[in-house]
Parts: C-alpha cells; structure tokens; sequence
C-alpha cells in the first residue's frame, strides 16, 4: 500500500469498522437486557404512583389510573390484601377470574417477599406457548403499615418485539453509515492527497532544474504552509539559479578581452620582446594594468549578480551626504590631474540622508568614473547635492559629448557602452550604471539622466532624509 490516499482511506474505514463493530456488539449483547430493565423501572415506578393514590384514600382516581396503565401498556394489575383476597382487579385476566399465571409457586413465592416489605421481580414463561412474561410485586401499605400486594403482570413480547425492531434498524444504519463512509472517506482522501501530489510534481521539478512551477494551495493548515515553504524555496531556488547563469554569462562576457591580452603579451615577451628591457617592461605593465582590471570585473560581476539576485542586505544609517561626496571626490584627484579633467563640488554643511553609506559611495564612484570616461581633456564635472524638503538630490554632470536620445533607454543595461567616449581608453566594466540602477532600486529611490549632444549629461538621485 504505497499510496497515501489509499492509506488514509483504508485507514478511516478500519475506524468506521470498528465502531460498527462495537456498536454491534453492545447492542446486541445488552441491548435486550438494558432495554427490559428500563421498561421494567418505568413500570415499577409507574406501579408505585398508582397504589400510593389509594393509600391516600383517592379510590377513584385510583382505579381509573390503574385501568389507564393496565390498557394502555397490555398488562394485568391485581390488588390483594394479606390474606389473599383479591381487592381490585384490571386488564388482561385468565378463565379462573385470576391473573395469568398466578396459580403456580411463583406466586407464592412472590407473595412472601412482599410480606416482608420487598419488591418483587420474577420472569415467567407459558407452559404451553412459551410466552414470557415479569411478574412485579410492590408492597401496599396503609399508614405505613403493610396491607397488601399489588401484581403486575407485565407480557415480555412488546419489549422483544421492540428490540427486534431497534436490531433491524441498526442493520439498515450500518449499511447506510459504512456506504456512507466509503463514498466520504474516498472523497476526504482526495482532497487531503491532491496538494500532496502537486507538491511531489513541483518538487521533483524542481529536483530537474525547473523552478518556475508553484503550488497553488489556498490552504492554511500544515500542507498550506509547506506548500508556501516550498514556492519561497523554489523562488530563492530561481534566484540562485539565476545569479548562476548571469555570473557565468558576466564571466565569459568580460573576461575574454583581459585575458587574450595577458596571454598575447605574455607570448611576445617570451618570443620577441625578452631581451629588450624598454619594450619588456612597457608589456609587463600592460599585464598588470590588465590584471588589475580582471579584479575589478570579478568585483564587479559578483557585486551586480548579487544584486540583481535580490540578495543585497542594506544597512540604513543616518550620515552625511556631504562628507561622503567630499571624500569620494578626493580620490579622483590624481585620475582628474591625468586626464586633464576638473571635478568641481556644491553642496551645503549638514545635509544629512538616510541610506547604506558604502553602497551609495559605490553609486558615487561608478557616476564619478563613468562622466571621467565620456568627458574630454578640459572638460568639467560637477558634483553638487541639493536640498529638496524632505529628500537630498544628488547631481553629477559632466561636459562631454552627451549621449543619443535612441541610447537613453538602454544607458542602465548591463554591458551597454555608447559609442562616442573621450577619445581615452575606457576605465570600467560596462557593469557601473546598471549597479548604479540595482543600488538605487534596493533603496527604493528616484533616480535617471537627463542629456544634450553636444553638451553634456546629468545623472541624478535622490535620497530621503
């Protein structure tokens, strides 16, 4: 039994089963006895009721109580007295006048208990037909003393006849009920199966590399939150995935360039150029400068691929946005002397932001560095913070040739270099602006770019105080 709606099924009619089973078996073990000693009670009570009534002098009411009980229930009632005169006398009565049955040791026997006080119950059967009847003695008495017997012949067919009629029906129930079981335990097991089934699909698709399905479970009981569990697993499961096929896509894009260039130099050292020291040293600095910038892709890819991956944890802390611009600059200094560019800054004192301080430094750097790229000798870049009520806009602008208006749109992809630059060789990954945008997105700020052919371009964002 390998499936689990088979087993839960089988499982909830072995309990239906053995209630049936129980049920059976106390009914039809005490069921007759149980019933007969309730009718037997009802009737001594009954009994009781009525003889106390003419023990109370109330004759009429009396008889026409006893003659109510003896037709309405099928049985005889006799009264005697302690030397066995009959005093009163309803329902059902033999040939003699007297009770059936009552010529017989029982009587006797009965009539002796009573005389001392105790109630009677004594089972009868025919002698002929077999009939069974309970013969029940309660004592008589008069101002508490004992004046008679009162006999009640009660015939035990109705009571058999009832419980006959209670074993059929519990027939009839059990085969409703277990039909019954049958159909809802089927049903149950399906539905309690169903996000099983579809959580052991999408799992095992996930165990194939497919982590696109989800479980669609409106539940909230444990197999709702598995099935939860398992889509958030199968979202940070695509995550990483993901990360996976654009750090190998960044990897094999970027690193191919550096690469065949320290191998080509590194061949023509060896070959040609080992013996002259001047062309030598001029190809080893070419395989340092080239080294230099393999770590600054591998710093690059994994930081982009982190955060496009949506793992990127910030740390939010009040600080100030003009010191951390001040210094950010100031390590341009030597870059902006040697390309011949000046970077200029306007800000105010006290211009306080609320952000992770060294990533909007890296979002510095990177607009920093990419206006160096794209601004000729000469040229200016402006660093300026502005404060706007209740954020802190930061520009960074830069005189160079501008970018299209058909390149706007595509400035932020990873990899996306406009065509017109400085004229100087490029110092960067393609990866700077789309950080940029990954950084800034994190921070859920304002950011974009603004740009004339021509004359220059402004990138802009805005962070909150």
């Amino acid at each position: 039994m390998k499936s689990i709606g088979l087993k839960l099924w089988a499982g909830m009619m072995m309990l239906v089963m053995t209630v049936l089973i129980l049920l059976w078996f106390f009914q039809i073990v005490f069921l007759g006895s149980f019933y007969s000693s309730i009718r037997i009670s009802d009737v001594k009570q009954e009994g009781a009721s009525i003889i106390r009534l003419l023990a109370d002098g109330n004759k009429n009411e009396f008889k026409n109580r006893a003659d109510a009980f003896a037709f309405k229930n099928n049985i005889s009632i006799e009264l005697i007295d302690l030397q066995g005169n009959i005093l009163y006398m309803s329902g059902v009565t033999g040939s003699s006048g007297q009770m059936p049955m009552m010529r017989n040791s029982a009587r006797i026997e009965a009539f002796q208990q009573i005389k001392s006080g105790k109630e009677v119950t004594i089972p009868l059967s025919h002698p002929r037909f077999g009939n069974k009847f309970m013969l029940i003695g309660i004592p008589y008495k008069v101002n508490g003393q004992l004046a008679g017997a009162f006999f009640i012949n009660m015939p035990m067919a109705p009571v058999e006849d009832t419980v006959s009629i209670l074993k059929r029906q519990l027939m009839y129930i059990s085969v409703i009920l277990l039909a019954a079981a049958i159909i809802i335990s089927f049903i149950i097991s399906k539905t309690f199966t169903k996000p099983i089934l579809e959580i052991k699909k999408v799992s095992e698709k996930m165990a194939s590399g497919d982590f696109s399905d989800r479980i669609k479970s409106k539940s909230k009981d444990e197999i709702g939150r598995l099935a939860e569990t398992i889509n958030f697993m199968g979202q940070e499961l695509s995550k990483i995935d993901q990360l996976r096929k654009d750090l190998i896509a960044n990897v094999s894009h970027e690193l191919r360039t550096p690469l065949s260039l320290i191998r080509g130099y590194a061949e023509t050292i060896k070959d040609v150029s080992g013996n002259f020291p001047e062309k030598r040293n001029k190809q080893l600095q070419i395989i340092i400068e080239e080294s230099e910038r393999l770590g600054g892709i591998v710093d690059d890819i994994l930081n982009l691929s982190q955060l496009q991956a949506g793992y990127l944890s910030l740390n939010k802390k009040c600080f100030l946005i003009n010191r951390t611009i001040k210094d950010v600059t100031k390590r341009y200094d030597i870059i902006a002397e040697k390309t011949g560019v000046k970077i200029e800054t306007q800000y105010d004192n006290n211009m306080m932001v609320l952000a992770d301080e060294p990533r909007i430094e890296q979002v510095l750097h990177n607009l920093i560095n990419n206006a160096i790229n794209h601004t000729q000798e000469g040229g200016l870049i402006i660093v300026k913070a502005l404060d706007v009520k209740d954020f802190i806009r930061i520009e960074i602008s830069d005189t160079g040739h501008g970018i299209p208006e058909e390149d706007i749109n595509h400035i932020w992809d990873r990899y996306y270099k406009a065509e017109k630059t400085s004229g100087r060789k490029m110092v960067g990954t393609g990866l700077g602006l789309a950080i940029v945008k990954s950084i800034l997105e994190a921070h859920q700020e304002q950011y974009g770019v603004y740009s004339k052919l021509g004359v220059g371009t402004t990138f802009w964002f805005e962070l909150k105080k």
